[in-house]
């Protein structure tokens, strides 16, 4: 099969691939193919999604469509050249700029409305096969015997001549009169168009179907986004409670061990004071002593050598932390509660280790 001439390329580039006709109102997606505008617009009206009906290619967002200025024009040009092209002159008007409305297949020319009149009016043209004009007779020929066409070749399913059957190719095949085959031609296809109607209703039927599924699972969806939300509301205000009992038990449970460790504290430097304040009152009694021999045989000065002694080898009583472990009270099944940050920050500002 031979390539396409550069007029045929160019024609297959200026037809849109979803209803294969010369562009009307092009527009050109990102991915460099082009559509006629409402032919995308109605490809795309019902479908949840965008994409390219040539190569797939898919737009997280409907595309803004817009007309592709160059390429109408270019299209436009086309439309212009098949229609000059299409119209067929009156062999008989001189300059050919009158268009034809018949062409006889026995005169082999194409007449307009006034040359037309004498196969109309003519008894002895009557007999003339006038059809709608036809650009090029010789297609009507056989190329090789220069015949006209008037046989259809059953075996090979072409048209011929009569010398095609007698001395041609297809001489010795079954042949019948272009006419009958056409009839026969015409019923296969009247057969065929009912077939393809048929199928054309069940099609579209099944779409009303599917458009009626794609509703209903489009409503279900809905719905069920929405009963999603609600039960996740309703399990997050739960969990919400839950984290905020856990929490409030946890700081009861590390409160009550950090206010156990500063009472034990207050208890021994309790102790500590009052063997302190003890030792004071001594020392005052033994200065109010004015006796020099009395002083000096006060048994405080042995004592006091024992205490100095005792203290230089005893120590304060250990500093315990006071401070809450924010971190541990606050966490509940390993989630860090959002009050952390405002927890801490007045807590350290008050001094608190």
């Amino acid at each position: 099969m031979g390539s396409a001439t550069p007029s045929e390329s160019v024609d297959s580039e200026l037809r849109c691939s979803i209803c294969l006709d010369i562009f009307i109102c092009p527009s050109t997606l990102s991915c460099g193919h082009s559509f006629c505008l409402q032919c995308l617009e109605a490809a795309w009206e019902t479908a949840s999604s965008f994409s390219c009906p040539q190569c797939r290619a898919t737009f997280p967002v409907r595309p803004q469509l817009r007309r592709n200025v160059a390429l109408a024009n270019l299209a436009e040009q086309l439309r212009v050249g098949d229609g000059m092209a299409a119209t067929i002159a009156c062999d008989n008007c001189s300059g050919g700029q009158t268009p034809a409305v018949k062409t006889c297949l026995r005169c082999e020319m194409s007449y307009c409305a006034t040359h037309l009149q004498p196969h109309v009016e003519n008894p002895r043209l009557r007999d003339h096969v006038l059809v709608a004009p036809i650009a090029n007779l010789e297609e009507r020929r056989c190329r090789q015997h220069r015949q006209e066409l008037i046989l259809y070749c059953e075996q090979d399913e072409s048209p011929v001549c009569t010398v095609c059957t007698i001395a041609g190719e297809h001489r010795g095949h079954e042949v019948i009169q272009v006419e009958n085959a056409q009839q026969t031609k015409q019923e296969a296809f009247r057969l065929e168009m009912t077939v393809r109607e048929k199928k054309k209703t069940t099609a579209e039927s099944r779409i009303q179907q599917l458009k009626g599924v794609y509703k209903r699972v489009q409503e279900s969806l809905r719905g069920a986004k929405a009963r999603i939300r609600r039960e996740f509301g309703r399990r997050r205000e739960q969990l919400t409670r839950e984290e905020k009992r856990e929490a409030l038990e946890h700081v009861d449970e590390e409160g009550c061990s950090v206010l156990s460790r500063i009472q034990a504290d207050i208890a021994r430097y309790e102790s500590r004071a009052r063997g302190l304040e003890q030792e004071i009152n001594q020392l005052l009694a033994a200065l109010a002593v004015q006796d020099p021999l009395s002083f000096l045989q006060d048994p405080l000065h042995e004592s006091l050598r024992r205490s100095s002694v005792s203290q230089e080898t005893q120590d304060d009583p250990a500093p315990v932390s006071h401070g809450l472990n924010l971190a541990k009270v606050i966490s509940v099944g390993g989630v860090q509660i959002k009050l952390l940050p405002f927890l801490v920050t007045p807590l350290t500002s008050r001094g608190l280790p």
